[in-house]
């Protein structure tokens, strides 16, 4: 994955008449360990996720209202091997996937932040069938009544 895929999957957003930001490169992001990352990610932000790009992989970063996040959502997502799930305040602590996961103590966890982040990630994959994915992602979260941060309308840097 590259930049021209992450164009020709924007200009697939804007066609299908999804609402997304122009691309731009963003500061402060993090690694899946945590570690802050040096370089500006190329971004677009839909009015359900943002979309970057880093090590060759796309990434969909959704911020949910924790307390919408439910036991039928989590069944959709456990068994996909792409999913992250961590805080919003403390996103270096990963909730999902961890080799103890026990669900009654990830509601437990969750409660005590206003949002949840849930990103999954993408490399080798066909803008068509990554136009999909998201698609399907949107889909399920909202048959699941999970309420989805409008990151094109909430300014998230207020909640940190």
């Amino acid at each position: 994955m590259n930049i021209k895929n992450l164009n020709k999957f924007r200009e697939l957003l804007i066609n299908s008449k999804k609402s997304v930001s122009e691309l731009e490169y963003t500061k402060n992001n993090y690694d899946h360990f945590g570690n802050l990352i040096e370089e500006d990610l190329p971004t677009i932000t839909t009015d359900f996720c943002e979309i970057g790009l880093y090590n060759n992989e796309i990434y969909f970063v959704f911020v949910v209202e924790s307390k919408t996040f439910n036991i039928k959502l989590f069944d959709k997502l456990k068994n996909k091997s792409n999913v992250n799930i961590y805080g919003f305040i403390d996103f270096n602590k990963t909730l999902f996937p961890t080799k103890d996961f026990n669900f009654d103590n990830f509601v437990k966890e969750i409660k005590n932040d206003k949002y949840l982040q849930i990103q999954f990630d993408f490399k080798n994959i066909d803008t068509f069938d990554l136009f999909k994915k998201y698609s399907n992602i949107v889909n399920v979260f909202g048959k699941n009544k999970v309420v989805v941060v409008n990151q094109l309308k909430v300014d998230l840097t207020k909640h940190k």
